[in-house]
């Protein structure tokens, strides 16, 4: 469970797709969510995303597989390797088949989620992730 920040802080989300359209719409969720305004960090390639992940070190990772520059499974597996850091990483993809589920397993990703997502979906699970009641 992602808690809030012992040092009052807002929490940290990181949105990583090359669609804008899935930016502006995980934003909305995130915004439209009863919890403290999160800082929201939006990378639109793999390396813009370590770049802000290594920087911002973000509770939680909202990460596309297909992105220019590099791929989500190798942000995953990279961020991954960043000492002292464990961020909670949902991948998100078009592509949801049983090989793609187990990647994301395999390389550290703490949840899945097939495009098009449901946004009432999501929220139910950060609203869980944080511990809150809906």
């Amino acid at each position: 469970m992602l808690q809030t920040n012992l040092d009052g802080k807002p929490r940290k989300v990181l949105i990583v797709d090359d669609e804008d359209m899935t930016r502006v719409l995980l934003t909305h969720i995130l915004e439209r969510m009863q919890i403290s305004a999160p800082d929201i960090f939006l990378a639109e390639d793999g390396e813009q995303a370590l770049e802000i992940a290594r920087r911002e070190r973000p509770d939680l990772i909202l990460l596309d597989v297909l992105l220019p520059k590099m791929n989500g499974y190798d942000v995953c597996q990279v961020v991954r390797r960043i000492p002292d850091y464990d961020p909670y990483i949902i991948i998100l993809t078009a592509r949801g088949n049983r090989n793609d589920r187990q990647r994301a397993q395999e390389i550290g990703a703490n949840d899945f989620m097939t495009k098009p997502f449901n946004p009432s979906g999501l929220t139910n699970q950060l609203s869980e992730l944080w511990g809150q009641k809906r």
